[in-house]
Order: C-alpha cells, then structure tokens, then sequence
C-alpha cells in the first residue's frame, strides 16, 4: 500500500479503476444494445470488430504519436474523446438518428484510441517508479490487482444496471468514467520527462521488436495465444448448451471462475514477483496455465471446467505483471511507447482473427473437438515462450558468471 502515498500513482490508479469499470460494463451493455435494438447476432459481431480493427490498423501510427506527444498528454486525449463519442450512441438512438453504419462509425472513432492509450498505460509506470525491475513488477502487479476486480464486477454490475435503467443510459456512465479518469489525470497526474522520441518513423517499434533475440520470438507467440483465447471463449457457450443442458449459470460461473481466480493471482502476484526471477516466474505460471486449461477439454461435469478456469485466472495473474514489466524494460525509454504499442497491436491483431475463426470451426465440427485443436496450438505457443524464456535465463545467469567481478 506505500505506493499510494505518491498522489500520481493513487490518482492513476483511481482513473484506471473508474475507466475500467465502465468499459468493462461496456462491453456488455453494449452488445446487449446492438441486439436489443437490431435483433442481429450478426450486426453485434460487426460492432465488436468495428472497435478492434482501428487498433490493427492505425496502432503503429497511435504508438507514434503517442511517444511524441508523451504519455500524460495521450492519456488527457484519449479520454476527453471518447467521452462524447460513446455518449453520442444512446443519444443518437433516443432521437432517431441512429443508423446501423453511423452506429459502426462512433464504435469504431472510440477504437481509433484504444491503442495510443493501451501504449501509454503501461509505459507510464516505469516513469513514475523508476527503472528497476521489482519496481516495475510491483507496481503491475498492484494495477493489475484493481484491473481484475473491475473485470470480476463490472460484467455483474452492468447486468444489474441494464434490467434497471436500460442498456443505452450505461454507455452514459461509461462515457462520465472517461471524464472522471480525465479529470484524476490532469489534477494529480504529472510524470518526469523522458529521454525525447528518436526518429525511428512509425514503425521504430517494430524493428525494436523483431530486433531483440526475445522479443521477436514472444510477439507472433502472444498474438497466436490471443486467437486461441478468442477461440476458448467463443466455445464456452456453445458448450454450455451441447453439453451442459444450456444452463446459463453454468456459463456465468466459467467466467466468473476466471475473474475470480485472476483477482486472486493478482494478489498472489504482488507478493511472487519481489521472490522470483521475471523469467523464472513467468514461465513457470505460464506452463500451470497451459495445463489448467486443459481441464476444459475433460468430458466431466461442469465443476472440472470451473476448476480449470479458475485456476487459469490464477495463473494468469501471475504471468502478466513479470511478463509486462519485463517486456516494457527491455525497450529502450525512448521507443518504448511504439514498443509497447506495437506489441500490444499484434496480440489485437489476433482477436477478430480468432472470431472469424470461431464461428467457421463451432459451425462445422464438434465443440469438444474444437476445443483439444485449440488447447494443441495453445500449447505448443505456451511451450515455445517458456523455452525462450528459460534459454534467456540460462545466458543471463552465462553472462553474470563471465561478467569480472
């Protein structure tokens, strides 16, 4: 708790939580509008892509400008702008003027920010704590720590929030999150300058990423562990209904196992990153998740699942904050908001890949089947990141033996 006593950290964590838990309502509500109002599935998946696709194609170009304009001013933007444009979509609706294409517009103009700001969220830390590594993790560990509970709550709360004053007045309260968050930035939130951005172009993070001998590796691994992710979940509720007897409770815990179990880690975690080496750690966590998901392809009752979720989110906790933290430092201060920002378009890259390839594979074969392929592929990226990781290791601990004393 002694890094709340820095007002920019308590502020940026106040602004994060706030901002989350709107989004994360958001993300509910706002399907549950498309629906309630279009009666298509299918016009609900093409919101969902239309907030994804600018993050893969304008990400590299928001990483930049990002870097030049640096991270509390991206930050500011970011916020004050998405504020009207996720307001203009119930107020459009309630006057009428709100036609399908205009709708895909505003969604996507919210999403043209998702990635100078994703950049700037997390380069932000390391210049409010400094550059150590434990500092770093910690701090992760403890964002992370709030972040999960919004995701634990926010799904919940929206739900009770729709049944009493409607899906479009919960856009409404996310869009004043946004204006709150902007508010905390710019009264208490104040970093150092950092070193200025070098003139690498739009694609200088990139180039970093393919450059590094882990980071080259880690990047199409992550991006192929986000498809396979889009894949679990777009299978959940079809195993609920195949095989569950279509018990919407049972595919509220699953989910809720996996919230639940990530706020637990993340506590965990900030305890387990000050013990153990980054790469120890990371690839430890890594390879217990790997195996906890496997519980999902178990023909059992429904409590294995929830086991393997939960115990999934646990794990998963505890690979993000060293795994974070260690991929934002091994990118130079002056391109690592394109760094992070390039890293985090690739794993983007992967969500509307992996709808797309979701509902081709539950509408042709059997959903157990789909299943055990994805949890194959997850897998071997899984196995391929924690043998990285420990080659890593290996030559570091090579390097300090040789290093004079």
């Amino acid at each position: 708790m002694s890094l709340l006593r820095d007002r920019r950290i308590a502020a940026l964590l106040g602004a994060e939580v706030i901002s989350s838990l709107g989004t994360q309502m958001t993300w509910l509500a706002l399907p549950w509008f498309v629906l309630r109002t279009t009666g298509s599935p299918q016009h609900m998946t093409w919101v969902i892509i239309a907030e994804v696709l600018p993050i893969g194609v304008l990400g590299f170009w928001g990483g930049s400008i990002a870097s030049r304009l640096g991270t509390r001013r991206t930050m500011l933007i970011c916020d004050f702008a998405r504020a009207p444009l996720l307001a203009a979509i119930p107020l459009l609706h309630s006057l009428g003027w709100l036609p399908f294409p205009v709708l895909l517009a505003l969604v996507a103009a919210t999403g043209v920010f998702i990635a100078p700001y994703f950049a700037v969220q997390r380069a932000v830390v390391p210049e409010l704590v400094g550059e150590e590594h434990e500092d770093v993790a910690y701090a992760t560990a403890f964002f992370q720590a709030a972040n999960r509970l919004t995701i634990f709550l926010g799904p919940p709360l929206a739900g009770l929030l729709i049944s009493v004053v409607g899906a479009a007045n919960i856009l409404y309260i996310d869009a004043a999150t946004y204006l709150v968050s902007f508010t905390l930035v710019a009264l208490f939130v104040d970093p150092p300058n950092v070193a200025a951005p070098s003139e690498g172009g739009v694609l200088a993070g990139v180039r970093f990423l393919m450059r590094d001998r882990l980071l080259r590796i880690w990047t199409p691994a992550f991006t192929l562990l986000d498809i396979c992710w889009q894949l679990i979940f777009a299978s959940l509720p079809v195993l609920v209904v195949t095989q569950y007897d279509a018990d919407p409770r049972v595919l509220g815990w699953l989910f809720g196992a996996l919230g639940g179990g990530a706020v637990a880690g993340a506590f965990v975690s900030m305890r387990t990153v000050r013990r153990y080496h980054p790469l120890t750690l990371g690839a430890s966590a890594f390879f217990c998740q790997m195996a906890s998901l496997w519980l999902l392809a178990v023909p059992a009752r429904w409590e294995v699942p929830l086991v393997g979720m939960a115990l999934a989110g646990f794990f998963m906790s505890n690979v993000n904050a060293p795994v974070q933290a260690l991929v934002m430092l091994r990118i130079p201060r002056e391109l690592r908001t394109q760094g992070v920002a390039a890293f985090g378009v690739f794993q983007c890259i992967g969500s509307p890949i992996g709808l797309v390839l979701a509902g081709v594979a539950l509408a042709h074969y059997d959903t157990r089947s789909v299943l055990t392929v994805v949890l194959l592929i997850n897998s071997v990226s899984i196995l391929t990141i924690v043998a990285t990781a420990l080659l890593e290791r290996s030559a570091l601990r090579g390097a300090a033996v040789d290093s004079p004393a």
